[in-house]
């Protein structure tokens, strides 16, 4: 049955300001553009867009999709910035999970930017509780916690992370980077059922921004990588929940999914690069920095050594497969140029940079040469305006999240949120883009990006990270009927109504999956 769709705005994103008057579509595909009169006679179906606003439908290019699903059910503390409230809220939070598993502290909104400890969230939780820091790279557990998993004041500090001690030598329950990561595997209290339900909420809830797809990072979190890929594989596709998603394959699940090489579903569940962590984030202090952090002598956390970061580039070169890496330091940056130098990208394909937060002039060249692209998350800039320079200070700041530097000089961004860490919203992420505004004010104003650009970097650019520019991320014909529908001119509007915006309908495959009637 094909469907028309006329009088509204329509951006096509194959240029700026390229407008088309009406969207002709059928069996998923756009059959063309043209005028009203054109095409009206070949429709069975007609969707008036009543002034409003369609370009192709958002993807987010850096997210953690199951985990946001389960933050949406969750105890979430991202916006609570009284700690008395914060207690409260942990103290009554009652789960029928073997876990308290509670997201998003964040020291940075609180008064004297107020930690707690394991003996304070003793006396709030009655079961086995880890509450994970806002970046997802470090969390604290109770007392309950750590006796559970039978870890003691004897316990070694992982490669790449460490339990945190006081002055006295006491564990604190503060985890950071690969020891976070031993006891939130631990914590792990699902099915592909539950996986599933997770999924499902976070798909919904995407619709209502108009997002159509993303590429994620879930194989490595929640048991043997089978339990989520069979959830993916029984929640999303043409038939059941019509979502786009690229599958980054985490480095300690890698090996086994390249032997077993399963089986994904073209055009909705994709198969994408290996994903690796070099170091933490800001936050924790644990980004890895060339110079250390202000007032220490602490550079930050080298999550793998030079010779293992390599090993594992080789491993990925030998099974043809791209490389995607968390780098939000320059140090770490530089080391992996260092490797992607050394064994370079296979051809046709690119490496992904993923956050890139702080760089220098010498790291954007190198990355200029290199077929690199890069996955940012522009709502970190305003998260992080508040504090980030008490520990970098003036002196880096030119190079920190610099985004119009990095795409005058020709690289590739694709816009993202890397949910649950911050608000899915991408209109958050365009109006920091376009103007570099947060609740402490404008933080380096140069580095603005204008806005067909910043649309971009949700639309054309992720389908070129994905290597779908023939199918994916304009209005033109043979592209995917996925669209997005805005109550507003986006283009045209005032930056900050951006903020006000609303999806009123987004269409995947044709079919609208979400709609608001005004």
């Amino acid at each position: 049955m094909k469907t028309l769709y006329y009088n509204g705005i329509i951006y096509t994103m194959n240029r700026e300001g390229e407008t088309a008057e009406a969207v002709l579509a059928d069996k998923g595909r756009i059959v063309r553009t043209g005028g009203h009169g054109e095409l009206e006679a070949e429709a069975d179906f007609k969707i008036d867009l009543d002034g409003q606003t369609m370009l192709p439908a958002l993807t987010d290019a850096h997210i953690h999709l199951i985990m946001l699903g389960k933050k949406l059910k969750s105890l979430a503390l991202h916006h609570t910035d009284d700690i008395t409230e914060m207690k409260r809220l942990i103290g009554e939070f009652r789960t029928d999970q073997q876990w308290n598993l509670i997201l998003g502290y964040d020291e940075n909104n609180l008064s004297d930017k107020y930690r707690m400890d394991r003996f304070e969230l003793d006396r709030l939780t009655d079961k086995p509780t880890l509450v994970t820091r806002v970046c997802h790279h470090a969390g604290f557990v109770n007392t309950m916690a750590l006796e559970f998993l039978g870890i003691d004041q004897s316990v070694k500090d992982p490669e790449g992370g460490y339990f945190e001690r006081d002055g006295n030598g006491e564990l604190t329950g503060w985890v950071y980077d690969t020891a976070f990561d031993l006891i939130r595997d631990r914590t792990v209290d699902d099915d592909v059922r539950s996986l599933s339900s997770d999924l499902a909420t976070a798909i919904d809830h995407m619709y209502s921004y108009g997002i159509a797809g993303a590429h994620t990072e879930d194989m490595s979190n929640y048991g043997p990588y089978e339990m989520p890929f069979k959830a993916y594989l029984e929640t999303i596709g043409p038939d059941r929940k019509k979502f786009r998603v690229n599958l980054l394959r985490n480095e300690k699940v890698y090996p086994q999914m390249v032997r077993d090489d399963p089986d994904y579903l073209e055009d909705w569940i994709e198969k994408d690069a290996m994903k690796i962590f070099m170091d933490g984030a800001f936050g924790g202090s644990t980004a890895l920095l060339k110079a250390p952090y202000v007032g220490t002598e602490d550079c930050g956390l080298q999550i793998h050594s030079r010779e293992a970061l390599l090993t594992m580039v080789k491993r990925a070169r030998e099974n043809n497969d791209a490389i995607a890496v968390h780098m939000i330091g320059d140090k770490a940056c530089e080391l992996v140029l260092d490797a992607i130098e050394e064994y370079p990208a296979p051809e046709g394909k690119h490496d992904r940079l993923i956050h890139c937060s702080l760089l220098d002039a010498g790291l954007i060249q190198r990355m200029k040469a290199l077929d690199v692209i890069c996955d940012i998350q522009p709502t970190f800039l305003t998260s992080d305006m508040p504090w980030v320079m008490e520990h970098l200070g003036e002196g880096r700041a030119q190079y920190l999240y610099a985004f119009k530097t990095m795409q005058d000089n020709g690289l590739i961004l694709g816009g993202s949120s890397d949910a649950p860490i911050e608000d899915v919203n991408p209109l958050l992420g365009i109006h920091t883009l376009v103007t570099r505004k947060g609740s402490s004010g404008v933080y380096n104003e140069a580095e603005r990006v204008n806005r067909f650009e910043a649309f971009k970097m949700y639309t054309v650019n992720p389908a070129e990270i994905a290597y779908k520019t023939d199918r994916a991320g304009r209005i033109s014909a043979g592209y995917y009927a996925d669209f997005a529908v805005f109550d507003r001119d986006v283009m045209q509007i005032d930056a900050d109504e951006l903020l006000d915006a609303r999806v009123t309908r987004t269409v995947i495959d044709g079919d609208t999956v979400y709609q608001i009637n005004e």
